[in-house]
């Protein structure tokens, strides 16, 4: 689940955006440079490695590279080296917490912000980290609570209208996972709009404008996730991930000219396997085996280039190696570590789509009746279940699944919601049922074969 993590900088970084030479640069590179510089000259001061930390976590944010995480621990480390012990080390602590979380480290995001609130600084920030883990963690009505107590009296009228926008964007992810579709597009509205009122980078608010996008796409309403999705390419040209929400939702529309655009300059930005993955998909569509089969390699390329993308990216090479019927056992263990340390329900549901591939049917069900435990309504949830039901037999709830998908989201992924519907007629014409010995559908043997 992705989320809008909040970056503290100092207040008194701000005064350097102004200088003249830094004018060619974008914001958050001037603030780079800017802190880079002032640590230099004061190398005691904590508040800068803290300020320099923020800037490399929000610049990583922007870019999808690890490496400004990697550079963001480093001040941090130095920040807290210098003073970890009173109130003042609170944002640090915070800001170890966002880079934690950057990195999947889930149970050490959860720890750093704890540490951050058991100083009693007053800022109730730390509950936005904290409530992200035990999201993440699968913990959702502790998340609850936490997102609850981002509020404070004691803070600016800006300051309030941040503390808002962190708590709605994030009860609305919970709202999702809840089913409840029309009051987590409420709240993420809601959240944009106070975002701008508090004039937070513009980089958070396409975040929000893109989230809203994916809730918008997710409930089937394509027109307004395109709009959402281009409202967030406005706020912040080329964002990658708006790029991405237009390549989806042109692809769901049927634009498979302009959803290979999108996702190629999505890709250009930040190389994300989930896009070279979805990329080699639209080519498939398009009847171009050997396009689909060089951004198939490009996902596994990305996914293995480093020690914290393959951290990160464990349950995206799960999801793409089931998929597409390849290294079914690889993706059985992937999906298997990250539930070491990722609980929440789409964790569930990779885990269930690799245990059907490897044709573990029962453990398969049990594993996708938590992902659907908490009502979410999702077509890609509802398609995995519809085929793990009808594997085992059950028609009638494979059928209550599958149709419920092409429902939800008629056009729910570029290939799959073909397979959802040839797997409905199959079913149909075996008396409700499919033969257990079959691990796939034949819509998808020739994904197989170009990945040899």
């Amino acid at each position: 689940m992705l989320r809008q993590l909040r970056i503290w900088i100092p207040v008194f970084c701000l005064v350097a955006l102004a200088t003249p030479v830094l004018a060619q640069k974008s914001p958050t590179d001037q603030m780079i440079q800017s802190l880079e510089l002032h640590v230099k000259m004061y190398p005691q001061d904590f508040a800068g490695y803290d300020g320099l930390g923020a800037a490399y976590l929000q610049k990583g944010r922007e870019t999808g590279d690890s490496d400004y995480y990697e550079r963001a621990k480093v001040a941090l480390n130095k920040s807290l080296d210098l003073r970890s012990s009173d109130p003042d080390a609170a944002e640090a602590m915070t800001n170890m917490a966002v880079a934690c979380m950057s990195e999947h480290r889930f149970a050490d995001a959860l720890d750093w912000a704890q540490k951050a609130l058991a100083l009693g600084s007053g800022d109730p920030s730390p509950w936005a980290i904290a409530g992200d883990a035990l999201a993440d963690m699968g913990d959702y009505s502790e998340a609850a609570e936490a997102y609850a107590k981002l509020q404070s009296s004691f803070v600016s009228k800006e300051e309030q209208l941040g503390l808002s926008n962190e708590r709605d964007s994030r009860m609305s992810s919970l709202r999702m996972v809840a089913g409840d579709a029309q009051g987590a597009i409420q709240l993420m509205r809601n959240a944009i709009r106070v975002g701008t009122e508090a004039n937070m980078p513009a980089e958070n608010i396409a975040w929000g404008e893109y989230q809203l996008g994916e809730e918008l796409f997710q409930i089937g309403d394509y027109s307004a996730a395109r709009q959402a999705y281009a409202d967030s390419l406005e706020q912040y040209p080329s964002y990658y991930r708006a790029l991405g929400g237009l390549a989806k939702v042109s692809a769901a529309q049927g634009k498979l000219d302009d959803a290979v655009s999108f996702y190629k300059k999505a890709l250009a930005v930040v190389p994300f396997p989930e896009y070279a993955a979805a990329l080699g998909d639209v080519y498939e569509k398009l009847g171009q085996p050997r396009e689909a089969k060089k951004q198939y390699d490009l996902v596994e390329f990305i996914g293995y280039l480093n020690k914290v993308n393959l951290q990160i990216h464990n349950r995206d090479l799960a999801l793409f190696y089931a998929d597409h019927n390849v290294k079914l056992d690889e993706s059985l263990l992937l999906a298997r570590k990250e539930l070491e340390v990722r609980r929440d329900i789409y964790t569930w549901d990779v885990l269930a789509w690799s245990l059907f591939k490897n044709g573990k049917f029962p453990e398969a069900a049990d594993a996708i009746s938590h992902a659907l435990q908490h009502g979410t309504v999702d077509a890609q949830l509802f398609f995995h279940a519809g085929m793990i039901h009808a594997r085992l037999g059950e028609g009638e709830l494979a059928r209550k699944f599958l149709n419920r998908a092409l429902d939800v989201s008629p056009q729910f992924h570029v290939l799959n919601a073909a397979v959802a519907q040839a797997t409905l007629a199959s079913i149909e014409k075996n008396s409700g049922t499919l033969e257990a010995n079959q691990p796939r559908v034949a819509q998808q043997d020739h994904r197989e074969r170009n990945l040899q």
